[in-house]
């Protein structure tokens, strides 16, 4: 009777929601469930003027929709079932309807782009192909892929989508780009809007404003593929403007001394707006942010502004003592993850240092093999007001051998949540060492960071005889982030609701 009466206690334990409260979050928790589709990765979330809940996720051949109430009960799910072959590429919330892209490769030089819509209303779905082509063998469809899909963008205004594909010419680089009516997911027009058989081209970032008028940003190299030859950056930028009846291009000139891996694009008043990291003697270094203010007409370069990297993310990184030595040095294998632009126009750059160390391991007689470790490491973060100065910069000492971290604003202060050790570590020099010891357990950290810079950070939760979240896998929209536990049986979701 006992152990019955002890199962009934745990059942209840793992089924049952949770409400907390720290400084600066609701904390409510779904209760468990069992996951058929035993996937993580959170696509996108919206919340409903009735404060219903819309988490979009995908698992190897599934597209899921649930919504969960403000108290993280849930209410209703669906399953869209995928080709194998298909990957996200981007979404977004329009009339009571959650709208996800993926781009379907049933072949190797085939790609289908679909629409997948959920009408919040009926909890039903629909499907519409927006475009069938064709690309070089092994090609992916958007060039310059990556997590933050560059070459899929939504109008400020979500009248308009914008996509970039790259054709089918061996000798040549060429690229299109594709308008559609984001309503009625019809097309506007396609142009092919560069074309090169000389010079290589990658594509950095592209935008499309509330009239329908893209811009594309690119890297065009001089001769070859080489970031640097003489010394020198061995490209230049090229901006293009793709309208429906006419196509226009300027250059962004780089000075000898200076190298930008890559650059984004963003609207700000009736100007465009490029950022990026540059290097002074490294092809990937980061000496600090640039920021050039770009006519939209005329696409004539207005002003450029340079800053170093503040003292303070040094300080962060290296402790006060070795700050001055280290601050005339560059910052090496950092990968841009986060831009995140405010209501006053001011612009947040977050990157995370990524490495790979292999080591070999002797097993005598018997040979031996490698061990690959992979290094999630510091934190870069600068602040960039509506004028493109930079007003401060901070690090996070931080160590970690998988993806941890996520980023979002809200009311003046950037968030970074993410799970380190049980307990973080003070140095005498003034560092906060964000890591995990080998036998510690972990626990759930909030890092904020006010208008000035200026840290406070507090534990959600530990980890240790509780579900463990993953903030890397979460997402955040309209004040709420949520992120879904470990476990893939018994799935739980955790919502942060923004108390500031």
């Amino acid at each position: 009777m006992k152990n019955v009466f002890r199962l009934c206690l745990l059942f209840i334990g793992i089924t049952v929601q949770i409400s907390a409260q720290t400084s600066y979050f609701d904390v409510n928790e779904s209760n468990a469930y069992k996951d058929q589709h035993k996937t993580t990765n959170i696509l996108s979330i919206y919340t409903t003027p009735q404060n219903l809940t819309i988490v979009a996720r995908k698992s190897k051949s599934t597209l899921i929709f649930e919504s969960f109430d403000e108290n993280a009960k849930g209410k209703k799910i669906k399953s869209i079932p995928l080709s194998k072959k298909e990957s996200f590429v981007g979404e977004f919330y329009y009339d009571n309807q959650v709208r996800v892209f993926m781009v379907e490769s049933p072949s190797k030089t085939k790609r289908i782009l679909n629409c997948y819509t959920l009408n919040i209303s009926t909890f039903t779905s629909t499907k519409a192909t927006l475009l069938d082509t064709n690309v070089e063998k092994k090609s992916a469809l958007f060039s310059g892929q990556n997590k933050r899909q560059t070459n899929f963008s939504i109008s400020p205004n979500k009248k308009f989508i914008a996509i970039t594909t790259d054709n089918v010419k061996k000798n040549s680089n060429s690229y299109d780009v594709h308008l559609f009516d984001a309503k009625t997911l019809s097309p506007v027009f396609t142009k092919a809007y560069y074309a090169n058989e000389e010079k290589y081209y990658t594509s950095s970032d592209m935008v499309v404003d509330n009239n329908g008028v893209v811009f594309s940003i690119g890297k065009e190299y001089f001769k070859g593929r080489r970031e640097r030859k003489k010394a020198k950056a061995n490209y230049s930028y090229v901006l293009t403007k793709i309208d429906n009846d006419n196509i226009a291009t300027g250059k962004i000139e780089l000075t000898e001394d200076e190298y930008i891996k890559s650059m984004s694009l963003s609207f700000y008043k009736d100007n465009l707006r490029l950022i990026g990291y540059y290097s002074q003697d490294k092809v990937f270094g980061i000496k600090g942010v640039s920021q050039f203010s770009v006519d939209k007409n005329t696409l004539s370069v207005l002003n450029k502004k340079k800053a170093p990297l503040p003292n303070k993310v040094f300080e962060d990184l290296y402790g006060y003592r070795n700050a001055k030595s280290k601050k005339d040095s560059e910052l090496t294998s950092f990968n841009l993850d986060y831009i995140l632009e405010d209501e006053k126009g001011n612009t947040f750059l977050i990157a995370e240092e990524f490495y790979v160390v292999q080591v070999y391991v002797s097993n005598g007689m018997n040979g031996g093999y490698y061990v690959t470790t992979y290094h999630y490491d510091d934190i870069l973060i600068t602040k960039l007001d509506a004028n493109g100065n930079l007003k401060w910069g901070r690090s996070i000492f931080k160590r970690a051998t998988e993806p941890s971290y996520n980023a979002f604003l809200k009311n003046d202060k950037l968030y970074i949540l993410l799970n380190s050790g049980k307990k973080l570590s003070d140095k005498s020099d003034g560092r906060l060492k964000v890591s995990k010891g080998w036998f510690e357990s972990t626990s759930l950290y909030a890092f904020v960071y006010d208008i000035d810079g200026n840290l406070d950070y507090e534990k959600i939760q530990d980890n240790k005889g509780k579900t463990t979240y993953i903030p890397y896998l979460g997402s955040y929209n309209n004040g709420k982030f949520v992120m879904y536990n470990h476990s893939k049986g018994r799935k739980q979701i955790m919502m942060l609701k923004c108390k500031q």
